[in-house]
């Protein structure tokens, strides 16, 4: 498994400590993340985002495996929390920007 970059780590290790703020910290200040068929950008937006989804699914992610392809590191996991079929397999694409997060996207 390759090692995870920083800010990936962290958002990772924050999301399953229920710490949004240090979460959103993660993150570019123009960040974008795409998720359940919605497109979210900026800081404000992704922090709204990081704590419904804590309120209402309360999800742990387990990392399974990582790759780097084309500038992107795609992270598969195994998510389980308060949602039908939990827990599932999904895949994290990330864009890193000097050292934060600048897309993510969750399949």
């Amino acid at each position: 498994m390759t090692v995870l970059d920083t800010a990936i780590d962290c958002y990772f290790s924050a999301t399953n400590a229920r710490n949004n703020q240090l979460a959103a910290e993660c993150f570019d200040p123009d960040a974008c993340v795409f998720d359940e068929g919605r497109q979210l950008t900026g800081l404000e937006s992704i922090r709204h985002w990081l704590q419904h989804t804590q309120q209402k699914y309360q999800p742990e992610v387990q990392v399974l495996t990582t790759q780097r392809s084309y500038g992107e590191v795609w992270v598969k996991t195994r998510v389980s929390g308060s949602f039908q079929g939990s827990p599932i397999e999904l895949d994290y694409v990330f864009a890193l920007q000097d050292g934060k997060i600048s897309r993510l996207m969750i399949r």
